[in-house]
Order: structure tokens, then sequence, then C-alpha cells
């Protein structure tokens, strides 16, 4: 299924949807497409302007323009590396997300085997410090703007502890949706599986963590 398929399978129907970091607006194009009512914020105002389907307004992760408790699921995919505080992001998804209710969210891995960002192999095995000149050297290297942080050296990466300790700390409870699909389709065979996953897959080779979030019913 779709990323808008998998995520619409957690909102009711009708249910209102918001896409933190909506870029051009294809996740929002697709929720509505599904029937619900989906809205959007986007820092960069290039972006806010083509960005259709759905009701986008210019604002940062860190500070989301909506009332509390108002949204039946929140979307953050590959935005958590670009703002300046995941932590307040994460706690501006809290607070508007509905109790029980759901968020789908990606981390970047920083021993991940490719970085897509640059796509380069091997560049989060590196010290931090050597990937600057290299990917100037390489004529790669990108610059902060607009659209948030997009240098290596100062965009936000994680292993997966932390990113895990990062959205215990906002509120939420998480669940590792590739170690869900293990589950799912390998079922009473998953133990070898699992092994490979947390052993070597997880940490030193995927380039991203996907959670699936959840807060709690007060």
């Amino acid at each position: 299924m779709s990323h808008a398929e998998y995520c619409g399978q957690f909102v009711p129907i009708g249910g209102k949807v918001l896409d933190v970091g909506s870029g051009k607006g294809n996740f929002l194009r697709e929720m509505a497409g599904l029937g619900f009512d989906a809205y959007g914020v986007e820092s960069s105002p290039e972006r806010v302007f083509s960005a259709i389907g759905g009701k986008v307004v210019r604002a940062s992760a860190e500070n989301l323009p909506f009332p509390d408790n108002h949204f039946d699921f929140v979307n953050c995919a590959e935005v958590s590396e670009h703002v300046d505080n995941p932590a307040r992001m994460l706690q501006e998804i809290f607070r508007v997300l509905k109790p029980g209710c759901r968020c789908y969210i990606s981390f970047h891995n920083r021993w991940g085997v490719y970085d897509y960002h640059y796509h380069l192999h091997f560049i989060n095995w590196m010290p931090r410090a050597w990937t600057g000149p290299i990917l100037k050297f390489l004529g790669k290297q990108k610059e902060d703007g607009s659209a948030g942080r997009q240098k290596l050296t100062t965009m936000h990466y994680y292993t997966y502890s932390r990113a895990a300790k990062l959205v215990r700390a906002a509120g939420f409870s998480a669940e590792d949706i590739r170690k869900e699909k293990i589950r799912k389709f390998f079922g009473a065979t998953r133990l070898p599986f699992f092994v490979l996953y947390f052993t070597l897959l997880r940490p030193l080779y995927f380039n991203t963590f996907h959670l699936l979030l959840t807060k709690p019913i007060k």
C-alpha cells in the first residue's frame, strides 16, 4: 500500500489529518482523495504556493497554528532532520493531536549505510568533521536556508535509542513500524529475521527509522 493508504487506516472516516512539512503537497492530495480533511504546514514560501489538495499554511513545525487536541492523525515524514528543534516539534505535535490518536514520524539514522540527502554510501560512517570537506570536494555540499537545515553537519541524525528517548520525552508511546511488519509477515518464523534486523539492519543499514506514535488517553 502507499504511504497515504498506510496512514489512512489509523484515521476515522472524514477525520482531520495534519501533514507537517507538506513539501509539494503529494501526501495532502492523496489524503484528500481518500476523503480525509487534510491540512498542512510548510516553512518554505514557494512550497506553500504549490502545495495544493489541502489547506496549507506557512508555519514552522515548532509552532503549529492549530488548537489543542485538534487532529485525528499527524504525518511528519522526512522533517525531523531539517527543523531547528525536534523536541519542540514533537511537543507541538503532541499538543495538536487528539488523545488516543496516532502520528507517523521518521528519523534519519546516524549510522545508515546510504544517505539519500546526498546520495552517497558510507558518508554517515565517517566523523562529521570530515564530511564538509568531502562534500565540498565532490561538489555536493548544500546550504541551510528557507527549507531548513540541509548541511550534513547541521541536520539532526539519531541512533534508534536516542530517537525513541526523544519521542518518549514528548509523552508518546512508539512502535517500530518495520518491526511490526516483520512480525506480521513472518509470524512464528520471525525470530531469525528479528535477530538480523536488531543486530545489523536497524543500527547500521537502513537510512531512516519509521515510528508510529500514540498519544495516550488520560
